[in-house]
């Protein structure tokens, strides 16, 4: 049959569904019968009719005892022209076999299943696969393989036999018998860590071992953390503002303890902390290295450090070193709103790595016409303002895409770009959203003030083309207007009357309409420079001053108290006199007593200084004189008038009333 006829079955089955398709797949195969030998089995099967697509070929499948419910292939490539085939048997095993016939439609239903054909018991006939050797500990070494399926087994009692030995001269094997041959690993305890082993692993049955020669590999024990870090860690050379040139010695190779990977070079800087540090891997034995991810105009920090396979090694002495500004990296965000049908309002966020001092920003413009872009050109005047965020593109033709790139810069050069793409509104004026505004005041000019009005037009609607800004003196009707301010979004006003108040206001215009914002009082003063809010100095503090003389008045209220109160405490050493010549009339009390003549006129033991029996009782003060206390006077120790008053309920004494002439005498 012509092969487009085949064709065309199949666009036809395709068309016609899955049961016009069933019609027209080969006829099942008549299956004729199986030779079974020792290991392997010859069958025979006829075709039953192509059902006008010819047969392509045929697919020979078994099954066995082990697997009963699962159908594998055993030759899918019999050629349409056959009607027999061989297909090769495993030992100990249990096998049926079927056929299908396949053409350009599909293949056919299977034919009916063979007899059993029965296999003898034989030694394995392979080994495990995948036979590895490594530690997971630092002191084991866990020897693993690929599980061989019970088709291979090829006789009962199956078994896995585990060999290994150091890789040492004279050294001898060591094995052991895994009975579960679903088993797939093998772990040696207290072993040296990383020592090299020879490992090889055996199938064995009931009839022996395999009759294939077991491969040798090479196996580790476990790893541990490297013994010793890098020494003469070193900069080399700071080569730019993101890389330097770095070189270490190398540590000795016993001190790895595992299987040596290279060095780890960790970076990290004041801001991060170790806690974000980077890694840069240094792989094979290098000691010199040139590394490309530092921090600009930061003070960096590195060590290195050498690793294994398992653990990293301590680190070497850390570097510090400052590197030079470099560009800074692209703004965060760009948005661009259009203003007008020949503006574009630019919002943008500052760098998130701006790799020095940032100067400010520049902006470039494309005209983008289906694939083709027009030539670049910088929007005017540039932005040295580096806390500026927004910008008004203008000049721009209406109706018209764009792309806008902004780069930050520093003062080594641009940094990279970030660009967006819009499309300016067509000639279609319409009514702006209310405006708003912030003001600063800016040092006066020969005495008037000057105010900054920066406007802030509605993004999210209709912001308008342009502003100007209307202003007047708080008790006047007529507004003064400034010039329209096309190309930026700021105006300044000047001239002002220091010392007055103003009402502003901002007209956000598109076209022929005009909206204006809410006024704003705004007060204004001569000021000779920026207006800095001074620190406040504790020294000069009013605060501090008055919290100063507070305590020092208390201080000095302090001082007077404990004056007064030891002058009026405790006896007096006239008291102490008096008793030394006798006189002990006094309480013993402390404190101020009250002062008096004792009750008799006698000397008690003490000689008269005059000879006049008549003579007038002695004073006060010439007691006080006589215990040579100089000259008193009236007063006495204290400046009291001790003896002003007398016995007699706190009267006045007659004697006292006139003073003795010695008295007089003594006070002159």
């Amino acid at each position: 049959m012509p092969s487009h006829v085949g064709v065309c079955l199949a666009k036809l089955c395709y068309v016609s569904g899955l049961r016009s398709c069933l019609r027209h797949r080969p006829n099942k195969p008549k299956f004729i019968g199986v030779v079974c030998n020792k290991l392997d089995a010859s069958i025979q099967w006829e075709p039953e009719g192509d059902n006008r697509a010819p047969i392509l070929r045929y697919s020979i499948q078994y099954n066995t005892s082990f697997t009963p419910d699962t159908w594998e292939l055993a030759s899918d490539s019999v050629p349409a022209t056959d009607t027999t085939d061989t297909v090769p048997m495993s030992p100990w095993a249990n096998y049926t076999f079927r056929v299908t016939a396949w053409n350009k439609i599909g293949e056919s239903f299977p034919s009916s299943h063979s007899s059993v054909c029965t296999t003898q018991e034989d030694v394995p006939h392979k080994n495990p696969d995948n036979v590895e050797g490594r530690g997971t500990e630092p002191t084991n070494l866990v020897i693993t393989w690929t599980p061989m399926p019970m088709i291979e087994h090829n006789a009962p009692k199956f078994m896995y036999r585990v060999y290994w030995k150091k890789d040492i001269a004279g050294q001898s094997w060591q094995t052991d018998d895994i009975i579960n041959w679903k088993q797939a690993a093998y772990t040696i305890n207290n072993q040296e860590t990383f020592q090299q082993y020879k490992i090889k692993v055996v199938a064995l049955n009931a009839k022996g071992e395999s009759n294939v020669t077991p491969k040798e590999v090479i196996g580790w024990s476990g790893e541990d953390v490297p013994l010793q870090p890098p020494t003469n860690f070193t900069l080399v050379q700071v080569m730019s503002s993101t890389s330097a040139m770095l070189s270490w010695n190398p540590v000795p190779p016993d001190t790895v303890r595992g299987h040596f990977k290279g060095y780890k070079i960790q970076t990290w800087t004041d801001k991060d902390g170790e806690e974000g540090m980077k890694e840069i891997y240094v792989k094979g034995d290098t000691t010199r290295s040139m590394v490309t991810k530092f921090m600009p105009h930061s003070k960096n920090y590195a060590r290195v450090l050498v690793y294994n396979s398992q653990y990293n090694g301590p680190p070497s002495d850390i570097l510090s070193f400052d590197t030079p500004e470099g560009v800074p990296g692209t703004v965060q965000s760009l948005e661009a709103v259009p203003m007008g049908s020949s503006a574009l309002y630019l919002v943008w966020k500052k760098p998130d790595q701006p790799n020095g001092v940032l100067t400010g920003y520049k902006i470039y413009y494309q005209t983008v016409k289906g694939t083709k872009v027009g030539a670049l050109s910088e929007r005017n005047p540039d932005i040295t303002d580096p806390k500026q965020t927004r910008a008004k593109l203008a000049g721009l033709e209406s109706a018209t895409k764009y792309r806008i790139h902004i780069k930050a810069t520093t003062k080594v050069g641009e940094g990279d770009g970030y660009f967006i793409e819009q499309r300016t509104r067509a000639s279609q004026s319409a009514p702006p959203d209310t405006p708003r505004f912030t003001w600063y005041r800016l040092p006066s000019d020969n005495g008037y003030a000057k105010i900054k009005v920066v406007w802030q037009p509605n993004l999210e609607g209709k912001p308008g083309s342009h502003f100007f800004v209307k202003y007047k003196l708080k008790d006047e009707t007529m507004y003064s207007e400034s010039a329209n301010t096309l190309d930026e979004d700021y105006t300044i006003i000047r001239s002002l009357k220091p010392g007055e108040t103003y009402e502003f206001r901002v007209v956000a215009v598109d076209g022929e309409y005009m909206t204006e914002s809410e006024p704003e009082e705004i007060d204004t003063y001569t000021v000779d420079g920026p207006i800095i809010q001074p620190k406040e100095n504790v020294a000069t503090a009013g605060w501090f001053i008055g919290m100063m003389l507070a305590i020092a008045f208390l201080l000095l209220v302090l001082i007077l108290v404990c004056i007064i109160k030891r002058n009026r405490g405790g006896k007096y050493a006239v008291h102490e006199r008096e008793a030394a010549h006798g006189r002990h009339d006094y309480p013993d009390e402390p404190g101020f007593i009250e002062y008096s003549q004792p009750l008799d006129n006698k000397s008690h033991g003490r000689g008269s200084m005059s000879s006049d029996p008549k003579a007038a009782p002695e004073s006060d003060t010439d007691s006080m004189a006589e215990y040579g206390e100089g000259d008193t006077g009236r007063f006495t120790e204290d400046g009291s008038f001790i003896g002003q008053y007398g016995p007699n309920n706190g009267k006045k004494s007659k004697q006292e009333e006139q003073p003795s002439p010695s008295a007089i005498a003594t006070y002159v």
